[in-house]
């Protein structure tokens, strides 16, 4: 909670819009992010909005495909954990500001954490803000990651919730 002191003045939301992912869950996204298709070969939910600089992307593992001794041991903290190293494993410098574990709308077990990152590429030093999310039913395990500009985390921060918080699976 820390993190959105600092964060005094938020723009209007985006009118939010069901999307329904491939017939395992649904999430409510802005209107005005488009579908993409090559920002992650697994991915089953890619949107994003270059003009504002906001993305969102989610993945599913099934259960039954994690193997015997991970189905019966592997919890939503467990998975989390493997979720972080995977989304930052190739990022420069990463501060985990806050996290917390909820239940959404629908009942689904989850947690997200904030984080700030520090990314180079072609000598250029990118300043970043990532929410990252994870879900839990009884057949899948759900991440969701959604990052833009640290800049622009603010004014983006409700928008950011609502999503968060709109995972239901189907």
């Amino acid at each position: 909670l820390l993190i959105f002191l600092g964060c005094e003045s938020q723009k209007a939301d985006r009118q939010l819009e069901s999307r329904s992912i491939d017939q395992l869950y649904s999430i409510q996204l802005p209107s005005n992010l488009n579908e993409g298709y090559d920002m992650h070969d697994y991915a089953s939910l890619q949107f994003y909005d270059k003009n504002e600089d906001f993305y969102v992307l989610g993945m599913e593992d099934a259960k039954d495909n994690l193997g015997e001794n991970n189905r019966r041991r592997l919890k939503l903290d467990g998975y989390y954990k493997i979720v972080e190293n995977t989304v930052f494993g190739q990022i420069d410098s990463v501060s985990l500001v806050g996290s917390h574990k909820f239940e959404t709308l629908g009942t689904q077990k989850g947690k997200a954490g904030d984080y700030f990152a520090l990314s180079f590429y072609n000598d250029v030093m990118y300043e970043l803000y990532y929410r990252v999310a994870v879900y839990e039913s009884d057949s899948h395990f759900f991440q969701l990651v959604i990052w833009m500009p640290y800049e622009n985390y603010c004014e983006k921060m409700s928008t950011i919730d609502k999503i968060t918080y709109s995972f239901q699976a189907l």
